[in-house]
């Protein structure tokens, strides 16, 4: 019976792609048509293989520790999920606070220095003009500051996404380099020589491998 194999799950799938495309290169293959025992040599190798899991994947642990430490990292920068609906009703707020306050402070701007002028123009209501015109200047301010300011949030806020997006494909750009080249360095140094090496010993049962568990 096979051992199973001491990884973790999501790298289990790897192993066993790797296993069946080294079993099926040209090298293993050659070793076996070199002893005759093409018919049953390859699922022979393969239990072998799996037996020997540990020797096998030490060929590669440089690249796989590089690998497990990527793929932690990526895990542990990646947001939770209960915090994503809080950011969108934040940001949410945020997008129409800016659009509402200068819409507002610049109707009531208008309005004011409409009125406030006209009734400038009536001598016994001109101190209530000139309190109108001044409202509406400041409530023109409060537009430019308000438009300003949402202008400056929609920028940084749009800033912060295509940098968070651009970390995150940098990020996953380097994972998959760093899986690959596991994966690579798993089939040419580990089963590759481990598979050729046990075909070459003979159909007569898997030869004992060096510093593999027993």
């Amino acid at each position: 019976m096979d051992r199973p194999l001491r990884l973790p799950q999501q790298d289990r799938a790897d192993f066993e792609t790797m296993l069946s495309r080294a079993l099926a290169g040209a090298p293993a293959q050659a070793a076996l048509r070199a002893i005759g025992d093409e018919a049953h040599g390859a699922e022979r190798l393969r239990r072998s293989a799996r037996d020997n899991a540990e020797y096998v994947l030490a060929a590669a642990a440089p690249e796989y520790e590089r690998y497990a430490v990527l793929r932690a990292d990526a895990d542990a920068a990646a947001p939770l999920p209960v915090d994503a609906p809080a950011r969108q009703r934040a940001s949410g707020w945020l997008g129409v606070l800016a659009v509402i306050v200068p819409i507002v402070a610049g109707a009531a701007a208008t309005i004011f220095l409409l009125l406030g002028y006209a009734l400038a123009l009536a001598e016994d209501l001109e101190l209530l003009g000139h309190a109108l015109v001044g409202a509406g200047w400041i409530a023109a301010g409060v537009a430019l500051v308000g438009a300003l300011a949402g202008g400056l949030g929609l920028l940084g806020a749009a800033s912060r996404s295509r940098a968070a997006e651009a970390g995150e494909a940098d990020g996953a750009g380097e994972l998959a380099s760093a899986r690959e080249a596991w994966r690579t360095a798993l089939a040419e140094r580990g089963m590759v020589p481990f598979l050729v090496a046990q075909a070459n010993a003979g159909c007569g049962g898997a030869a004992a491998v060096p510093g593999a568990p027993v």
